[in-house]
């Protein structure tokens, strides 16, 4: 008789002595039922089956142990397979309980198929204020609801290389937001035309001459001040001014405020001012193939918390972090984030969010350690930090990352595009190469070729 037959019959023995010993009544009351759960790990991270499977794991048998009326099962799926995977669960009526961690990428690509957390959250009395009203914001989409809460997160903000400004006689960027930035003698603001002209002061050919000198040679640059890590032309865009392309109506497509400037910008510093690699130098196994700042050899470059994956050993101690720049007196903080989110079609959405809850608390130190992402309560991102510290003793200056985080902007620069995964594949493969590729007029090609390609894109979901 295995384990779950033997309960009930026990209980069921259990309620007929206490029948007989109340005079026979012929009433009795059926045991509660045990309620199956299934959690999906694999549409973000999460399939490493040395390092964070077995965690889960645990974390699965610490709740099934303390939670017999609500049994959880894991399932991890590669990376690779859990898009389709999950298509193919959800198509058959068998949408896992519990899905995540994903990012709003991943999980955009399910669009319509997450439940609104709002009636459980009120229901419950969750407390949202544990949390920055920023980050909960992150999560909440319009015509859909509140699809999430904060997890795992991974602020943005400024890498630079101290030495490479002092080098250069320049001031080192501010400490804090707010802070402005002394260049030629004058106070200005920390923004993104301060970070060009600075740029070309850090932009120096094989002759030691700067992109502002006479005599500058575009072809032997042996230094860039800036160059961007990853990313595409949405996070560009918005770390100028959040936005989004889908407009109110659910089809129509613009480009958001800002963003055409933004794009001009690097395609400016690319092949006007010099200051950033263009693509077939990025590519260049000198300049890192594509990862730049790792190289020694780049000032600046604005990335996220999960870029301390991947800097090397070239730059030592030497880099740190500075706010990110303002546009038109604005800052604009991109937020990417992971969570967990459960299934439209979970036949017991109470108890998954009880599950879902679980995770978010009680289990998420262990899970954050896993996942790398920082932990989105104020009251555990010191000991977050402390870990990091051990890996770069030198001190970095990570009040600028909680201070990113606090506030955050929305919407995120994933956010959604009707035919979601196929908008994302030309936006990421085909135009943002293009922006730095070749000297153009952005404004003229978004206008007449890539806006109108994208419209197409989405117009197919119809």
């Amino acid at each position: 008789m295995n384990q779950r037959k033997w309960r009930l019959s026990a209980i069921a023995a259990v309620m007929m002595l206490l029948a007989v010993a109340c005079g026979g009544s012929t009433s009795s009351t059926e045991p509660t039922e045990v309620v199956q759960l299934r959690w999906f790990v694999g549409l973000g991270t999460g399939d490493n089956v040395e390092t964070q499977v077995p965690v889960q794991q645990a974390v699965v048998d610490r709740w099934n142990a303390a939670n017999p009326n609500i049994q959880v099962t894991l399932q991890v799926v590669p990376n690779a397979d859990a898009k389709n995977t999950l298509l193919t669960q959800n198509a058959a009526g068998n949408p896992p309980d519990v899905v995540g961690p994903a990012g709003v990428a991943g999980s955009n690509g399910f669009y319509g198929q997450w439940l609104d957390l709002t009636p459980l959250i009120e229901e419950s009395g969750y407390d949202l204020a544990q949390f920055p009203a920023a980050a909960v914001e992150a999560f909440a989409v319009g015509g859909q609801g509140q699809l999430g809460l904060p997890f795992a997160s991974f602020p943005s903000f400024m890498y630079y290389r101290p030495s490479l400004f002092e080098e250069a006689g320049l001031e080192l960027p501010p400490a804090e937001y707010g802070g402005k930035y002394m260049l030629n003698g004058a106070e200005v603001d920390w923004s993104w035309q301060t970070v060009r002209e600075i740029g070309m002061l850090l932009t120096v050919d094989s002759a030691g001459k700067n992109a502002t000198e006479a005599g500058f040679n575009k072809n032997k640059i042996v230094q860039y001040g800036y160059a961007q890590p990853w990313n595409g032309a949405p996070e560009w865009g918005s770390w100028f001014k959040p936005g989004q392309f889908l407009q109110s109506d659910g089809k129509t497509l613009a480009v958001p405020g800002g963003w055409i400037d933004a794009w001009q910008w690097y395609n400016d510093g690319a092949f006007k001012d010099y200051f950033m690699p263009n693509a077939d130098v990025a590519a260049l196994e000198e300049w890192g193939q594509g990862n730049a700042f790792p190289t020694g050899k780049i000032a600046m470059g604005q990335s996220y918390t999960w870029y301390t994956c991947c800097l090397g050993d070239v730059l030592g101690e030497d880099w740190d972090i500075a706010p990110t720049p303002s546009y038109n007196g604005t800052i604009s903080n991109d937020l990417n984030a992971d969570t967990f989110r459960i299934s439209a079609g979970s036949k017991h959405p109470k108890e998954a969010f009880q599950f879902m809850t679980y995770l978010l608390g009680e289990a998420s130190a262990e899970l954050l350690v896993i996942y790398g992402g920082m932990p989105a309560r104020e009251a555990d991102q010191d000991a977050f930090f402390a870990t990091l510290d051990e890996r770069f003793p030198q001190g970095v200056n990570w009040d600028i990352a909680k201070a990113s985080y606090a506030n955050a902007s929305s919407p995120s620069a994933e956010a959604y595009i009707p035919n979601y995964l196929k908008a994302r594949e030309y936006i990421y493969s085909d135009f943002t190469p293009r922006l730095t590729k070749a000297a153009m007029n952005v404004s003229d090609y978004v206008t007449n070729t890539f806006l109108p390609a994208l419209q197409a894109i989405a117009d197919e979901a119809e």
